[in-house]
């Protein structure tokens, strides 16, 4: 008995041990597969305007104590250039032919303002050169855009949907998500060469996976 007692003693133990790290580390898988789903959908974003040469802006539906979609506004298409219908729907159908392609972010993960994120000065000095003028756009504020060259944009609403004006020069974009539960920072970020990344926070800096 005293054996036994000793043993699950023990086991008690490394299990109070381990669970709340098992519980962490599945929280932070769950913080970076969010990130990781919204990089590939942008990721399919720039393929798809540079497919149909238009331009394609990519929004996130939230909706109270329920899962964000977030989609690429890709319908309706307008015979004037114009897509989508200002990312105040998604339009069902197959993804990238007849509606809009779409994913669906994990509850506690939302998306937060550039103004809420750690160290974000940090994560612009890994994304752009020290001496480049252009600063990221927060994509809470202005949604990620593409063109038909594959590069972001800033987009611009006309009648029918968007179209992108790019004239203000060289555009980058970056947004931020956090798990509600452990607290964990992500962000998913696009060079105005085009290059998407994702990055997660380690506490003091960004680092990218």
């Amino acid at each position: 008995m005293l054996e036994l007692t000793v043993v699950l003693m023990v086991s008690l133990a490394i299990a109070a041990i381990a669970i709340p790290n098992l519980v962490r580390l599945q929280r932070t898988s769950s913080m970076r597969g969010a990130a990781a789903d919204f990089t590939s959908l942008i990721e399919n974003q720039r393929m798809y305007a540079i497919r149909d040469n238009r331009f394609y802006s990519t929004y996130i539906l939230t909706a109270t104590q329920a899962p964000s979609q977030v989609f690429i506004d890709m319908f309706p298409k307008s015979n004037t250039g114009a897509s989508g219908n200002g990312g105040t729907s998604v339009v069902a159908g197959n993804p990238g032919v007849t509606g809009d392609p779409v994913i669906t972010m994990a509850a506690e993960v939302t998306q937060q303002a550039k103004a809420n994120a750690p160290n974000t000065n940090n994560l612009k000095s890994q994304l752009l050169p020290s001496s480049t003028l252009v600063t990221p756009t927060d994509a809470t504020v202005t949604p990620f855009t593409f063109g038909p060259r594959g590069l972001p944009c800033t987009p611009l609403t006309v009648t029918g949907g968007s179209v992108c004006d790019s004239s203000g020069g060289p555009v980058a974009y970056w947004t931020f998500f956090q798990d509600s539960i452990s607290q964990d920072w992500g962000a998913v970020t696009a060079t105005p060469a085009g290059k998407i990344s994702k990055w997660y926070y380690t506490g003091s800096v960004w680092q990218s996976y």
